[in-house]
Protein backbone atom coordinates (compact mmCIF):
# COMPACT_ATOMS: atom_id res chain seq x y z
CA UNK A 1 0.00 0.00 0.00
CA UNK A 2 1.15 3.38 -1.09
CA UNK A 3 2.55 5.72 1.88
CA UNK A 4 -0.33 8.46 2.64
CA UNK A 5 1.40 12.25 2.27
CA UNK A 6 -0.98 14.78 3.82
CA UNK A 7 -2.29 17.66 1.11
CA UNK A 8 -0.35 20.16 2.56
CA UNK A 9 2.95 18.45 2.59
CA UNK A 10 1.67 17.79 -1.23
CA UNK A 11 0.97 21.78 -1.65
CA UNK A 12 4.69 22.46 -1.20
CA UNK A 13 6.04 20.14 -3.44
CA UNK A 14 7.19 23.06 -5.77
CA UNK A 15 8.30 25.12 -3.39
CA UNK A 16 10.65 22.42 -1.59
CA UNK A 17 12.24 21.38 -4.94
CA UNK A 18 13.38 24.73 -5.97
CA UNK A 19 14.71 25.23 -2.48
CA UNK A 20 17.17 21.92 -3.44
CA UNK A 21 15.06 19.06 -2.23
CA UNK A 22 14.62 17.37 -5.99
CA UNK A 23 15.38 13.78 -5.41
CA UNK A 24 13.31 14.04 -2.47
CA UNK A 25 10.05 15.30 -3.89
CA UNK A 26 10.46 13.16 -6.59
CA UNK A 27 10.57 10.21 -4.50
CA UNK A 28 7.66 11.28 -2.69
CA UNK A 29 5.78 11.76 -5.89
CA UNK A 30 6.79 8.24 -7.21
CA UNK A 31 5.92 6.71 -3.75
CA UNK A 32 2.29 7.35 -3.84
CA UNK A 33 1.60 5.49 -7.21
CA UNK A 34 -1.43 6.33 -9.30
CA UNK A 35 -2.82 8.30 -6.50
CA UNK A 36 -0.61 11.06 -7.67
CA UNK A 37 -2.94 11.66 -10.34
CA UNK A 38 -5.95 12.79 -7.99
CA UNK A 39 -6.88 15.51 -5.46
CA UNK A 40 -5.28 17.04 -3.53
CA UNK A 41 -1.61 15.46 -5.82
CA UNK A 42 -2.23 16.10 -9.06
CA UNK A 43 -1.66 19.76 -9.61
CA UNK A 44 1.35 20.36 -7.43
CA UNK A 45 2.94 16.96 -9.20
CA UNK A 46 2.66 18.54 -12.41
CA UNK A 47 4.27 21.89 -11.34
CA UNK A 48 7.37 20.02 -10.33
CA UNK A 49 7.01 18.05 -13.74
CA UNK A 50 6.82 20.89 -15.29
CA UNK A 51 9.81 22.79 -13.89
CA UNK A 52 12.02 19.70 -13.76
CA UNK A 53 11.52 19.45 -17.63
CA UNK A 54 11.80 23.29 -18.21
CA UNK A 55 15.09 22.74 -16.10
CA UNK A 56 16.38 19.83 -18.33
CA UNK A 57 15.63 21.36 -21.73
CA UNK A 58 18.06 24.12 -20.32
CA UNK A 59 20.59 21.88 -19.49
CA UNK A 60 20.13 20.16 -22.80
CA UNK A 61 20.39 23.48 -24.74
CA UNK A 62 23.40 24.27 -22.93
CA UNK A 63 25.20 20.80 -23.47
CA UNK A 64 24.80 21.43 -27.15
CA UNK A 65 26.45 24.77 -27.78
CA UNK A 66 29.03 23.22 -25.86
CA UNK A 67 29.61 20.37 -27.75
CA UNK A 68 29.56 22.62 -30.57
CA UNK A 69 32.13 24.92 -28.76
CA UNK A 70 34.75 21.63 -28.75
CA UNK A 71 33.69 20.34 -32.29
CA UNK A 72 32.28 17.22 -30.95
CA UNK A 73 30.44 15.80 -34.51
CA UNK A 74 27.42 14.87 -34.09
CA UNK A 75 25.83 11.52 -35.84
CA UNK A 76 24.47 13.08 -39.15
CA UNK A 77 21.25 10.60 -39.09
CA UNK A 78 22.79 8.21 -41.77
CA UNK A 79 23.63 5.00 -40.75
CA UNK A 80 26.69 3.08 -41.56
CA UNK A 81 26.81 1.13 -45.36
CA UNK A 82 25.13 -1.48 -46.11
CA UNK A 83 26.48 -4.55 -47.75
CA UNK A 84 26.32 -4.55 -51.44
CA UNK A 85 23.33 -6.63 -52.87
CA UNK A 86 24.17 -9.27 -55.37
CA UNK A 87 22.10 -9.75 -58.86
CA UNK A 88 21.49 -12.23 -61.17
CA UNK A 89 20.16 -11.85 -64.37
CA UNK A 90 19.92 -13.92 -68.18
CA UNK A 91 22.02 -13.09 -70.72
CA UNK A 92 21.53 -15.19 -73.62
CA UNK A 93 19.63 -17.41 -71.95
CA UNK A 94 22.03 -18.28 -69.08
CA UNK A 95 21.94 -16.74 -65.91
CA UNK A 96 25.04 -14.58 -64.95
CA UNK A 97 25.61 -13.54 -61.59
CA UNK A 98 27.60 -9.96 -60.32
CA UNK A 99 28.32 -8.75 -57.08
CA UNK A 100 26.36 -6.02 -56.84
CA UNK A 101 24.46 -3.36 -58.92
CA UNK A 102 27.29 -1.46 -59.66
CA UNK A 103 29.41 -4.16 -61.14
CA UNK A 104 26.44 -5.29 -63.29
CA UNK A 105 26.44 -1.88 -64.59
CA UNK A 106 30.23 -1.94 -65.17
CA UNK A 107 30.06 -5.03 -66.65
CA UNK A 108 27.86 -3.98 -69.43
CA UNK A 109 29.07 -0.75 -70.28
CA UNK A 110 32.22 -2.57 -70.98
CA UNK A 111 31.08 -5.53 -73.00
CA UNK A 112 32.44 -6.08 -76.38
CA UNK A 113 29.51 -7.03 -78.60
CA UNK A 114 31.42 -7.66 -81.53
CA UNK A 115 31.77 -11.13 -81.50
CA UNK A 116 28.06 -12.33 -80.59
CA UNK A 117 25.42 -13.16 -83.15
CA UNK A 118 22.63 -10.55 -84.50
CA UNK A 119 19.67 -11.50 -82.03
CA UNK A 120 22.17 -11.32 -78.54
CA UNK A 121 24.26 -8.57 -80.09
CA UNK A 122 20.70 -6.13 -80.08
CA UNK A 123 19.32 -7.97 -77.20
CA UNK A 124 23.09 -6.67 -75.18
CA UNK A 125 23.03 -3.07 -76.81
CA UNK A 126 19.21 -2.53 -76.03
CA UNK A 127 20.22 -3.66 -72.48
CA UNK A 128 23.39 -1.50 -72.62
CA UNK A 129 21.26 1.40 -73.48
CA UNK A 130 19.03 0.76 -70.53
CA UNK A 131 21.63 0.49 -68.31
CA UNK A 132 23.22 3.47 -69.75
CA UNK A 133 20.21 5.92 -68.94
CA UNK A 134 20.15 4.03 -65.30
CA UNK A 135 23.72 4.64 -64.65
CA UNK A 136 22.87 8.02 -65.29
CA UNK A 137 20.08 8.21 -62.89
CA UNK A 138 21.48 6.71 -59.83
CA UNK A 139 24.43 8.82 -60.20
CA UNK A 140 22.37 12.11 -60.04
CA UNK A 141 20.57 10.29 -57.16
CA UNK A 142 23.96 9.20 -55.27
CA UNK A 143 25.16 12.75 -55.53
CA UNK A 144 22.20 14.37 -54.19
CA UNK A 145 22.26 11.72 -50.90
CA UNK A 146 26.33 12.62 -50.39
CA UNK A 147 25.88 15.81 -51.41
CA UNK A 148 27.62 17.73 -48.23
CA UNK A 149 25.51 19.62 -45.92
CA UNK A 150 25.94 23.20 -45.06
CA UNK A 151 28.22 23.82 -42.20
CA UNK A 152 26.28 23.66 -38.87
CA UNK A 153 27.25 26.54 -36.32
CA UNK A 154 24.49 25.76 -34.13
CA UNK A 155 23.38 21.81 -33.54
CA UNK A 156 20.16 23.00 -31.58
CA UNK A 157 19.19 24.09 -35.58
CA UNK A 158 19.90 20.49 -36.20
CA UNK A 159 16.65 18.35 -35.83
CA UNK A 160 18.84 15.14 -35.75
CA UNK A 161 20.41 16.32 -32.65
CA UNK A 162 17.40 18.49 -31.11
CA UNK A 163 13.68 19.03 -32.02
CA UNK A 164 11.62 21.07 -29.67
CA UNK A 165 8.15 19.47 -29.07
CA UNK A 166 5.86 19.33 -32.34
CA UNK A 167 2.36 20.30 -32.18
CA UNK A 168 1.36 16.44 -33.17
CA UNK A 169 2.83 15.52 -30.08
CA UNK A 170 0.77 16.94 -27.34
CA UNK A 171 -2.53 16.32 -29.29
CA UNK A 172 -1.08 12.31 -29.95
CA UNK A 173 -1.07 12.48 -25.75
CA UNK A 174 -3.81 13.80 -25.21
CA UNK A 175 -5.68 11.22 -27.32
CA UNK A 176 -4.10 8.32 -25.60
CA UNK A 177 -4.71 9.47 -22.28
CA UNK A 178 -8.27 9.72 -22.98
CA UNK A 179 -8.46 6.37 -24.62
CA UNK A 180 -6.59 4.75 -21.16
CA UNK A 181 -2.86 4.83 -22.14
CA UNK A 182 -1.84 7.25 -19.84
CA UNK A 183 2.06 8.79 -19.48
CA UNK A 184 3.81 9.23 -16.57
CA UNK A 185 3.87 12.97 -15.63
CA UNK A 186 7.75 12.85 -16.13
CA UNK A 187 7.47 11.31 -19.92
CA UNK A 188 4.26 13.65 -20.24
CA UNK A 189 6.56 16.81 -19.18
CA UNK A 190 9.37 16.48 -20.83
CA UNK A 191 7.49 15.56 -24.28
CA UNK A 192 5.82 19.06 -23.87
CA UNK A 193 8.64 20.82 -22.42
CA UNK A 194 11.92 19.22 -24.20
CA UNK A 195 10.92 17.09 -27.45
CA UNK A 196 13.42 14.71 -28.79
CA UNK A 197 17.66 15.21 -28.33
CA UNK A 198 20.46 12.71 -29.38
CA UNK A 199 24.06 13.70 -28.45
CA UNK A 200 25.18 10.27 -30.51
CA UNK A 201 28.66 11.57 -32.48
CA UNK A 202 32.06 11.27 -32.11
CA UNK A 203 35.09 13.48 -30.22
CA UNK A 204 38.80 12.09 -29.73
CA UNK A 205 38.33 12.23 -25.87
CA UNK A 206 34.42 11.86 -24.86
CA UNK A 207 32.91 9.87 -27.75
CA UNK A 208 33.18 6.79 -30.21
CA UNK A 209 32.38 5.10 -33.12
CA UNK A 210 32.45 1.30 -32.79
CA UNK A 211 35.52 0.90 -35.77
CA UNK A 212 38.69 -0.39 -36.27
CA UNK A 213 39.66 2.59 -34.07
CA UNK A 214 37.57 2.05 -30.96
CA UNK A 215 38.68 2.43 -27.69
CA UNK A 216 36.40 -0.21 -26.39
CA UNK A 217 34.44 3.19 -24.42
CA UNK A 218 30.71 3.61 -24.58
CA UNK A 219 30.27 6.96 -23.54
CA UNK A 220 26.37 6.32 -23.74
CA UNK A 221 25.41 9.67 -24.94
CA UNK A 222 22.00 10.87 -23.98
CA UNK A 223 19.22 10.46 -26.45
CA UNK A 224 15.39 10.32 -25.80
CA UNK A 225 13.05 10.17 -28.97
CA UNK A 226 9.19 10.28 -29.03
CA UNK A 227 9.24 8.75 -32.14
CA UNK A 228 8.45 5.40 -31.46
CA UNK A 229 5.51 6.91 -28.85
CA UNK A 230 4.07 8.43 -32.03
CA UNK A 231 4.41 5.30 -34.09
CA UNK A 232 3.27 2.90 -31.53
CA UNK A 233 0.18 4.80 -30.37
CA UNK A 234 -1.12 5.66 -33.57
CA UNK A 235 -1.38 2.01 -33.98
CA UNK A 236 -2.25 1.22 -30.56
CA UNK A 237 -5.14 4.22 -31.32
CA UNK A 238 -6.58 2.16 -34.39
CA UNK A 239 -6.39 -0.93 -32.60
CA UNK A 240 -8.47 0.48 -29.93
CA UNK A 241 -10.88 2.03 -32.04
CA UNK A 242 -11.30 -1.48 -33.15
CA UNK A 243 -11.58 -3.22 -30.28
CA UNK A 244 -8.45 -4.98 -29.88
CA UNK A 245 -5.67 -3.10 -28.62
CA UNK A 246 -3.23 -4.43 -26.05
CA UNK A 247 -3.67 -3.21 -22.24
CA UNK A 248 0.09 -2.57 -22.54
CA UNK A 249 2.72 -0.85 -24.75
CA UNK A 250 6.54 -0.88 -24.16
CA UNK A 251 7.66 2.65 -26.28
CA UNK A 252 11.37 2.77 -26.35
CA UNK A 253 12.74 6.37 -25.56
CA UNK A 254 16.19 5.73 -26.79
CA UNK A 255 19.02 3.29 -27.95
CA UNK A 256 20.85 1.27 -25.79
CA UNK A 257 25.08 2.40 -25.28
CA UNK A 258 26.11 -0.20 -28.15
CA UNK A 259 23.66 1.02 -30.69
CA UNK A 260 24.32 4.02 -30.22
CA UNK A 261 28.29 3.24 -30.96
CA UNK A 262 26.91 1.19 -34.45
CA UNK A 263 24.95 3.99 -35.91
CA UNK A 264 27.80 5.25 -38.11
CA UNK A 265 29.30 2.35 -38.77
CA UNK A 266 26.43 -0.41 -39.11
CA UNK A 267 23.47 -0.25 -41.30
CA UNK A 268 21.02 -2.86 -39.34
CA UNK A 269 17.60 -2.76 -37.88
CA UNK A 270 17.92 -1.75 -34.57
CA UNK A 271 14.75 -3.36 -32.68
CA UNK A 272 15.14 -2.99 -29.21
CA UNK A 273 16.58 0.40 -26.49
CA UNK A 274 15.79 2.14 -23.02
CA UNK A 275 11.80 1.51 -22.87
CA UNK A 276 9.03 2.66 -20.47
CA UNK A 277 5.73 0.15 -20.50
CA UNK A 278 2.39 2.40 -20.77
CA UNK A 279 0.21 3.19 -19.21
CA UNK A 280 1.58 4.29 -16.52
CA UNK A 281 -0.08 6.50 -14.17
CA UNK A 282 2.44 7.48 -11.80
CA UNK A 283 4.45 10.47 -11.31
CA UNK A 284 7.47 8.56 -12.74
CA UNK A 285 8.21 5.14 -14.28
CA UNK A 286 11.31 3.06 -14.56
CA UNK A 287 13.63 3.34 -18.05
CA UNK A 288 13.59 -0.75 -18.47
CA UNK A 289 17.03 -1.96 -20.24
CA UNK A 290 19.08 1.01 -19.02
CA UNK A 291 21.95 -0.44 -17.24
CA UNK A 292 20.93 1.41 -13.67
CA UNK A 293 16.72 0.19 -13.94
CA UNK A 294 15.92 3.08 -12.44
CA UNK A 295 13.48 5.69 -13.29
CA UNK A 296 13.27 7.96 -15.86
CA UNK A 297 14.26 11.27 -14.05
CA UNK A 298 16.92 9.48 -12.14
CA UNK A 299 18.80 8.66 -15.52
CA UNK A 300 17.99 12.17 -16.42
CA UNK A 301 19.80 13.37 -13.49
CA UNK A 302 22.97 10.77 -14.08
CA UNK A 303 22.83 12.42 -17.81
CA UNK A 304 23.58 15.75 -16.84
CA UNK A 305 25.86 14.79 -14.11
CA UNK A 306 28.39 13.20 -16.77
CA UNK A 307 28.18 16.25 -19.42
CA UNK A 308 25.37 14.24 -21.34
CA UNK A 309 27.90 11.05 -21.40
CA UNK A 310 26.97 8.86 -18.43
CA UNK A 311 28.56 5.82 -19.83
CA UNK A 312 32.13 7.39 -18.20
CA UNK A 313 30.89 6.52 -14.45
CA UNK A 314 32.06 3.33 -14.76
CA UNK A 315 35.28 4.25 -16.40
CA UNK A 316 38.71 5.03 -14.21
CA UNK A 317 40.42 6.97 -16.85
CA UNK A 318 38.04 9.90 -18.44
CA UNK A 319 38.18 13.15 -20.24
CA UNK A 320 38.07 15.37 -16.99
CA UNK A 321 38.43 18.27 -18.74
CA UNK A 322 35.61 17.45 -21.54
CA UNK A 323 33.19 16.29 -18.97
CA UNK A 324 33.76 19.46 -16.35
CA UNK A 325 33.67 21.86 -19.05
CA UNK A 326 29.97 20.10 -20.41
CA UNK A 327 28.45 19.37 -16.75
CA UNK A 328 29.80 22.68 -15.13
CA UNK A 329 26.90 24.62 -14.01
CA UNK A 330 23.96 22.61 -14.99
CA UNK A 331 20.61 23.31 -13.40
CA UNK A 332 20.01 20.71 -10.58
CA UNK A 333 16.50 18.16 -11.69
Amino acid sequence: MAPMIDSAAATRWLDRYQAGEHEIVWAEMTSIGPDVRSKPYLEPAWAVAQETMRRARHNIETIVRRLDQIGYQFWDGRHGPADPQPMRVSIGGKAVAFSSVDAFIGSVMERDLSGHSPKLRQQLESMREQTITMHAKLATMRQATIAPRLPITSHLEDDTVFLAPEANTAAMIRKLEKAGMILPLSLKAWAEAVGNVNLSGAHPTLCFWRDENFPGVLADPLMISLDDLMFQGEEWLDSHREGDATSQIDVMLGYDANTKADLAVVDEQIDGGYDIRLPAANADAVLRNEPHQTHFVDCLRLAFRWGGFPGWENEKTRPEKELRFLSEGLLPI
